[in-house]
């Protein structure tokens, strides 16, 4: 049996995010090591892949986390987790904080995704397609959990089975920032 942790993350220069930042990551090797302990079998490689991307927008900082968790499964267990930090609020916002600035955010979000997602060859045009993206883009904020900010908009991202099978992977949909009611 092998096991490999690879964890890329980032230091900023926000002490406030760097604390949240090393949470999240501690979550991810405690609950990595918790399911080893629980179904490991010796002929087997268990991983966990974490990788971040960052996106700026003044005043916004955006950090996404892609994290592949490899456990024995059929598959990888694939998540995505978003940090956005505010330098003027010192402090991560969430799309909480966002709806009570905009409380229509969550409508435009879940009217502007279906629109760009039905566009998306990847997105079955059958009746069961149909529904995963209904469900899947709901104007619910676990919906809209992980998002980030570039200059060109609010970049949503969608994980695996949210609006797709597993095989179709994860989406990312720009909004532009004309859409967004907010500045």
């Amino acid at each position: 049996m092998k096991n490999e942790i690879r964890i890329t993350y980032p230091k900023t220069e926000f002490l406030k995010l760097n604390q949240e930042l090393k949470i999240y990551i501690g979550s991810l090797f405690d609950e990595f090591l918790d399911l080893g302990e629980s179904i490991q079998q010796p002929e087997f490689s268990y991983s966990l892949d974490s990788y971040y991307e960052k996106y700026t927008n003044d005043p916004y900082f955006s950090y996404v986390f892609f994290t592949s968790m490899n456990t024995g499964g059929a598959h990888p267990n694939n998540t995505i987790k978003t940090f956005v930090y505010q330098k003027e609020e010192k402090k991560v916002i969430t799309i909480s904080d966002l709806e009570q600035k905009n409380p229509n955010l969550l409508s435009i979000l879940s009217e502007e995704s279906r629109k760009l997602l039905r566009e998306n060859p990847k997105i079955e045009h059958t009746k069961l397609g149909e529904e995963m993206l209904l469900e899947g883009t709901k104007p619910t904020l676990d919906n809209f959990q992980n998002f980030a900010f570039t200059k060109d908009g609010m970049l949503i991202f969608l994980e695996p089975y949210q609006v797709a099978p597993y095989a179709e992977g994860s989406f990312r949909i720009l909004i532009p920032n004309s859409k967004l009611g907010f500045s």
